[in-house]
């Protein structure tokens, strides 16, 4: 995910208590259909009483896997990423200081100085010691998403907001012009709003050949049409061992063959470590950031539009990016020791961790891992070549080799 999720944690040090109202826990908060209290990603069928009484954005667990179906599966289906909210960003596009808060997961069933649950300021619910002198609070109904509210005020500061591109116009902007992006491809699936088994791979995508040519910094690119599904994205070669290219991609090494579809929603459980990586290094083009998470978490709405194509609608990814992780993605992405800022978002990580990496919950065990949220909009799309992107190397730093690194267009496709 970009550097705009890292470097949010520069501008965090404000970490207040807050805790307004309490929503406890009752049927009529599920009257509101499959969108949830109050809407916002993270909330559905899963989501009921948590922690003190209260209404929590809980994930979804094997438990609620359907039984067998007899419905035959339809043929792999391909999406690739149309949008994603960090924190900063409303659904209608209007930027905000509390989208966070509507993002996400109750992961440690902690519900932390919650706006949507009360509890005591002077003692409040954690899952694990705190490595700060304030405790980091959840969103609403409890939800986890700490790297979100971080990212609200590093899109604001000028050495990272201006230098990086750090904020979800810049980064949706990459999306929409077909800069880098994620394939996703759903097979075994039969098409219904219940299947107890499906399969999920994801496939980094350095984009286009050729990106559409409209300008990211000035915002105009929201007057013109984004890639189409009959635009091929190229895919990451490394990870498709089979060396099988598109439309019909071979099996990817990043995959979940154990997913299910529950009233509509896939549900999607990550390996341990796995890394989201947006293979890109252009020139203006927000900087993806190499994101590990662990107890990892995706769900998503299926839809089949009149006109066949299929999508993805009120995603979210969601996990625990280990604190060790964190620190080597800012010298893969060139923060280091010589960024004059790089001492100070180091200070701001270490000292907002709110979660256990290894899914646990122990008030007597540092924190040792940020918790992470990301809404996202998948839409249908043609899976391309398979192309060469080279390794990020720590302390390289952006742009150094001319913006060619994980590119398409280069040369060698890397």
């Amino acid at each position: 995910m970009r550097r705009a999720l890292v470097a949010a944690i520069v501008g965090s040090g404000l970490v207040g208590l807050a805790a307004t109202r309490c929503s406890v826990y009752t049927d009529s908060l599920l009257t509101s259909g499959p969108a949830g209290v109050d809407g916002g990603a993270g909330i559905g069928w899963w989501s009921g009483p948590g922690d003190q009484g209260c209404f929590s954005a809980r994930y979804p667990t094997a438990a609620s896997r359907p039984g067998p179906q007899k419905a035959a599966a339809l043929p792999p289906i391909y999406v690739a990423l149309r949008s994603m909210r960090f924190g900063g960003q409303e659904l209608d596009g209007g930027s905000s200081q509390t989208a966070w808060k509507d993002i996400g997961y109750d992961l440690d069933s902690k519900c932390t100085s919650s706006d949507t649950c009360l509890g005591d300021p002077t003692n409040p619910s954690i899952s694990c010691k705190p490595t700060g002198q304030q405790v980091p609070y959840d969103g609403n109904y409890c939800r986890d998403n700490t790297f979100g509210r971080l990212e609200v005020t590093a899109s604001t500061i000028p050495e990272l907001g201006g230098k990086y591109g750090l904020n979800d116009d810049a980064f949706n902007c990459a999306l929409c012009v077909g800069d880098y992006n994620f394939v996703i491809k759903i097979s075994d699936y039969n098409g219904t709003a219940e299947d107890d088994h499906v399969r999920i791979d994801f496939y980094p995508s350095p984009g286009l050949d050729t990106p559409l040519p409209w300008d990211c910094a000035s915002g105009e690119w929201k007057n013109h049409p984004c890639i189409t599904p009959d635009l091929a994205l190229n895919v990451q070669d490394s990870v498709v061992p089979s060396g099988t290219a598109g439309p019909d991609l071979g099996d990817s090494t990043l995959f979940d063959d154990a997913g299910y579809v529950h009233e509509g929603y896939i549900v999607i459980t990550l390996p341990p470590s796995t890394q989201f990586a947006f293979p890109g290094k252009r020139p203006g083009v927000a900087t993806a950031f190499p994101v590990v998470l662990d107890q990892g978490i995706v769900t998503g709405k299926i839809t089949h539009a009149q006109d066949g194509t299929w999508a993805i609608e009120d995603g979210t990814i969601s996990g625990r990016s280990p604190v060790a992780d964190m620190v080597e993605g800012l010298r893969l992405i060139g923060l280091c020791e010589t960024d004059p800022n790089y001492a100070l978002i180091n200070n701001f990580l270490t000292q907002n961790l709110d979660v256990l990496a290894d899914g646990n919950d122990d008030p007597n065990r540092s924190c040792d891992a940020l918790s992470l949220a990301v809404a996202f909009t998948a839409g249908q799309q043609t899976a391309g070549k398979l192309v060469h992107v080279d390794p990020l190397v720590e302390c390289q730093g952006p742009d150094t080799d001319g913006g060619t690194d994980g590119g398409a267009d280069a040369g060698d496709g890397g």
